[in-house]
């Protein structure tokens, strides 16, 4: 059992109620919510970090084909979205985003029992330790209730080294080839995203948190 997790969790949590006792985590169905959440991506990844060209890039290009097969999961205060974060499945062993993105082998992963968590953005005047756990803590209630047991991340090594020594995770990396020609073209545009985070795939087993 990992007692570092559940004492800073624990903790966290207290904070939470206390700061935010009108903060809601829940999933994200409704249209006019899933419009909230496309807002709030374009307004993070592209006006604020410029991820991406904001005046190329609208919200509603935000959408992608794994939107159908994922959990969205929103942070909410009255009918304002705070933050959001996404569950891609592959209930029928296909394909998770991170393999458009990375040149891996991923034929060992158990995909049934795993998730991909993509799209973790929290508005600025929000961003803080508090909002992004509580995403987190939603998403892994959701995930045991799912017989979730693995989920990968893309991550740039400061946050992976903030989880490790704050929480005692164990993020376990997975090994990258040399990207194809195809995966350099589909990070054209998210470009500044990869130069800027220089981010990695990794995989956590869920028994370590």
């Amino acid at each position: 059992m990992n007692f570092k997790c559940l004492f800073k969790s624990f903790f966290l949590s207290i904070l939470l109620k206390i700061y935010f006792p009108r903060v809601r985590f829940k999933l994200i169905k409704k249209p006019n919510d899933l419009k909230k959440m496309y807002d709030l991506l374009w307004q993070v990844y592209g006006v604020e970090k410029k991820y991406f060209d904001h005046n190329q890039i609208s919200p509603k290009d935000l959408k992608d084909e794994y939107d159908i097969k994922s959990i969205k999961i929103g942070a909410f205060q009255g009918d304002n979205i705070l933050g959001t974060l996404r569950m891609i499945l592959s209930p029928k062993e296909e394909p998770f985003y991170v393999e458009k993105d990375f040149n891996i082998d991923l034929s060992f992963f158990p995909r049934k029992i795993s998730s991909e968590l993509s799209r973790f953005a929290v508005l600025k005047n929000y961003r803080n330790e508090l909002i992004s756990f509580g995403l987190l803590k939603k998403t892994l209630e959701i995930s045991k209730k799912m017989d979730i047991k693995y989920w990968i991340v893309v991550i740039p090594d400061r946050i992976k080294q903030y989880f490790s020594k704050s929480f005692g995770v164990k993020i376990c990396p997975i090994k990258e080839k040399k990207l194809t020609k195809k995966q350099v073209e589909v990070r054209k545009k998210m470009l500044n995203y990869y130069k800027t985070c220089d981010p990695h795939p990794y995989f956590i087993s869920l028994k370590d948190i």
